[in-house]
C-alpha cells in the first residue's frame, strides 16, 4: 500500500436530485486501514455516496480529494452480466494480463539490457504483479473461489452459465484478489449464503486496505468493525443528515436510539421556553416600559436555531392472519427426491411440519432450499417420494418466483385485487397504505417499481390470505432495516407454522426454534434455536450433519503433508527468483521456470484435496 495514509477526503460535499438533498455538507476522511459501515434507509443516498467517492458521479457541491494512484474495488448492488470466459480464466484475467505484460517487458530488456526506459517498464510491471500478490495469486484464487462456494468442477464452467447471484460472487472474487486500496461493497451479503458470509467475514478481518460497506446485516457489520489498525465506525445517511458513530453496528443502534430520545427531550424543553417567551411578548407588546425587553426577545426568537426532531418514517405494518388449525401435523414429506436434467438435487428427505413449528431452512446457495420450499407448498412435484398434507392446510407464500411472476403491465392496486376476497376488496386502499403504497403509488405500473417495492407487493398479497402455514423464501431481500424488522416482528407473532429461507442470521436468531440444514443432497434437523445449531456444529465438529469419519492410515496423511511441504519449498525458491526480477535471464528459461511454478501450484492443490478428503492411498 506504499506510504498512503489518507485515501479519500470529502470536503463540504453536497448532492441533490431536483429539490431533494441527499448529501449535505459532509467533511470526513478515509484512512488506509479504516473500516466503515454506511447505513440508512433505502433511497437515502448510500450508493450515490460510494459512486461520488469513486469518481463515477460529480457532487452538486464541494469536492473529493483522492490520493494519487489509489485503486478502488467496487462491488455494486445491481446484477452484473459476465460472458465469454470460463470461471478460472475470468478470475485470473487481470493476473494473466499482468504476467504477459511482465514477460514482454523482460523479453524487451533482454535484447537491450542497458536501456533505462525498458528497465523502468520492467520494474513497473514487477511492482504491479507484487501488488496483486505475486506468483501466489493462483493459489489465493483457489482459496477465494472455494470460500465463496465454487467447486473445483465449476472452474471450467462458462461464466454465463452461472445465475446472476453466482455471477456477483465471481465479481466479488476478482475484486478481493486484486487487493484494491479501498474496497467498496454495496450490500455484499445479498447474494451469499451463511457459510460464504462467514468466510467473507474472516477474509476481511485480515484485509490490508480500507473497507466501506453498505449493509443492514448486523452480524456482518459487527464482525467487520471489531478491530483494525484504523478507525472503525458507522456512517449514517438519513433524510439529508450525515452522522458518524465510533462503534460497531449494535452500538450504533443503541447510541442512535439514545440520541433520538435526548433530541426529543431537548426539543420539548426548547418548545416550552419558546412558548413562555411568546406569551411574554404577547402580554407586554403594548407596554412601553417593557418595549426594549420585548424587542430583545423578539430578536432572540428570530436568531434561535430550532431543534429539528427527526420526522417519524412511515413503517411497513405487517400482520399475517391465521386460519383455524384443525390438526397437529400440517405437512409431511416422506423419502422425497428431486432431480433436474439427470442431476440429483436432494434425496431421501423426510420432513414433518407441525402446528407451531418455527423452522429456518438454511444451506449453501444451490443446495435446494427454494426447490424444497416449492415442494412443501405443492407448487412443484417431487421426482420421488410422497407429500401428505392436512385437509385444511392454508399456505401463504413469499418467493422471488412470485416477484418475477408479477404482471409488469398491471398497476399496484390491480395486482393486489387479483384473487382477493370481497371483504378484503373493501379495505384494499387501507392495506396498501400499511405497505407504504398511497396516493398515486397505487396506480404505478409494476414495471416501474423498485426491487423493494415489488417485494412489499408480494408480501402484501401473502398477508391478505388467512393461513396456517407461512412459507417465506428470502423475504427481506431488497428491504431496509425498518421493513425487515416489521416482517421479523410479524413472523414472531404469527400463530401458525413458519418455514423461512434466509441468510439473515439476526432474523433466524429472533424467531427460529428449529434449524433444518440442507447439505450434500440431504437434510439435517436441529431441534433448537440458531445459537444451539452453531454450538452443536462447533462442539461436535460437524461438517455435513454427521460426525466426521476418522481418517484411515494417518501415516499417509503425514506423507501427503511432507510432499506438499517440499513442493511449497520449491515454489518459494522460484518465487524468490521471480521477485528479484529476471531481466538478464534467458526468456526460454524464464518461461520454463514459470511453467514449473504453475505445475507445482496444481500438484499442491491436488494433494491438498486428497488430504482434506482423508485419502489413505497415495500414488
Amino acid at each position: 500500500m506504499g506510504t498512503i495514509i489518507v485515501m479519500i477526503k470529502l470536503c463540504d460535499l453536497e448532492y441533490s436530485i431536483g429539490e431533494r438533498t441527499l448529501i449535505h455538507n459532509i467533511n470526513v476522511s478515509i484512512n488506509r486501514h479504516d473500516r466503515i459501515g454506511l447505513v440508512g434507509p433505502n433511497g437515502s443516498g448510500k450508493t450515490t455516496m460510494l459512486r461520488i467517492m469513486k469518481g463515477e458521479i460529480m457532487p452538486s457541491g464541494g469536492y473529493v480529494e483522492r490520493s494519487r494512484g489509489i485503486r478502488f474495488g467496487y462491488l455494486p448492488q445491481e446484477d452484473m452480466v459476465l460472458r465469454g470466459a470460463k470461471l478460472r480464466d475470468e478470475v485470473l484475467r487481470e493476473y494473466n494480463d499482468c504476467l504477459r505484460e511482465l514477460e514482454m517487458a523482460r523479453e524487451n530488456i533482454s535484447s537491450d539490457p542497458h536501456s533505462r526506459e525498458l528497465m523502468l517498464v520492467c520494474e513497473r510491471a514487477e511492482e504491479k504483479l507484487n501488488r496483486m500478490g505475486g506468483y501466489g495469486y493462483e493459489n489465493q484464487a483457489q482459496r477465494v473461489l472455494a470460500g465463496l462456494g465454487f467447486t473445483q468442477e465449476e472452474h471450467d464452467k462458462k461464466v454465463e452459465e452461472f445465475s446472476s447471484g453466482w455471477q456477483m460472487r465471481i465479481v466479488l472474487a476478482k475484486i478481493l484478489l486484486n487487493r484494491p486500496d479501498v474496497l467498496m461493497l454495496d450490500e455484499p451479503t445479498n447474494h451469499l449464503d451463511i457459510e460464504s458470509i462467514q468466510w467473507l467475514e474472516e477474509y476481511l478481518a485480515g484485509y490490508g486496505g480500507a473497507i466501506i460497506t453498505v449493509s443492514h446485516d448486523r452480524y456482518f457489520l459487527d464482525k467487520l468493525l471489531q478491530s483494525s489498525n484504523g478507525i472503525c465506525g458507522i456512517w449514517e445517511l438519513d433524510d439529508g443528515m450525515f452522522r458518524t458513530y465510533r462503534s460497531d453496528y449494535t452500538g450504533y443502534l443503541r447510541q442512535s436510539d439514545l440520541r433520538k430520545e435526548k433530541l426529543v427531550q431537548r426539543a420539548k424543553v426548547q418548545a416550552k421556553r419558546v412558548r413562555e417567551i411568546e406569551e411574554f411578548i404577547a402580554r407586554n407588546k403594548a407596554n412601553k416600559s417593557k418595549a426594549r425587553i420585548v424587542k430583545s426577545r423578539e430578536k432572540y426568537l428570530m436568531r434561535l436555531e430550532r431543534i429539528r426532531v427527526e420526522r417519524e418514517r412511515r413503517r411497513l405494518r405487517v400482520d399475517f392472519p391465521v386460519a383455524e388449525i384443525h390438526s397437529r401435523r400440517l405437512v409431511e414429506l416422506k423419502s422425497i427426491m428431486k432431480r433436474y436434467d439427470g442431476k440429483t438435487v436432494f434425496k431421501n428427505v423426510n420432513l414433518t411440519i407441525e402446528k407451531g413449528d418455527k423452522i429456518a431452512l438454511i444451506g449453501k446457495n444451490g443446495a435446494g432450499k427454494s426447490t424444497l420450499s416449492r415442494i412443501i407448498c405443492g407448487f412443484e412435484g417431487a421426482t420421488g417420494g410422497e407429500r401428505q398434507v392436512s385437509s385444511r392446510l392454508r399456505i401463504a407464500v413469499f418467493s422471488h418466483d412470485l416477484v418475477r411472476a408479477l404482471d409488469p403491465a398491471s398497476t399496484v392496486i390491480d395486482e393486489v385485487l387479483k384473487d382477493t376476497l370481497p371483504e378484503v376488496r373493501q379495505k384494499i386502499r387501507n392495506y396498501l397504505g400499511l405497505f407504504l403504497f398511497s396516493g398515486d403509488d397505487v396506480s404505478k405500473k409494476v414495471s416501474v417499481l423498485s426491487g423493494g417495492e415489488k417485494t412489499r407487493l408480494v408480501i402484501l398479497k401473502a398477508m391478505l390470505i388467512s393461513s396456517n402455514l407461512l412459507v417465506l423464501d428470502e423475504p427481506t431481500y431488497h428491504l431496509d432495516k425498518e421493513s425487515t424488522d416489521s416482517i421479523q416482528h410479524a413472523v414472531q407473532l404469527y400463530k401458525g407454522a413458519v418455514v423461512l429461507v434466509t441468510h439473515d442470521r439476526d432474523f433466524i436468531n429472533a424467531f427460529a426454534h428449529r434449524i433444518v440444514e440442507m447439505k450434500g443432497g440431504q437434510i439435517y434437523d436441529y431441534p433448537g434455536d440458531f445459537s444451539y445449531y452453531l454450538r452443536k456444529k462447533r462442539i461436535d465438529g460437524l461438517s455435513d450433519g454427521r460426525e466426521r469419519v476418522p481418517k484411515k492410515r494417518p501415516f499417509k496423511s503425514e506423507l501427503i503433508k511432507s510432499q506438499i511441504s517440499a513442493k511449497e519449498e520449491r515454489q518459494e525458491k522460484l518465487r524468490a527468483i521471480f521477485m528479484r526480477g529476471m531481466s538478464g535471464a534467458n526468456s526460454k528459461k524464464s518461461r520454463r521456470m514459470f511453467e514449473e511454478y504453475q505445475k507445482l501450484t496444481q500438484e499442491i492443490q491436488d494433494l491438498q484435496e486428497q488430504l482434506d478428503a482423508g485419502v489413505s492411498d497415495v500414488h
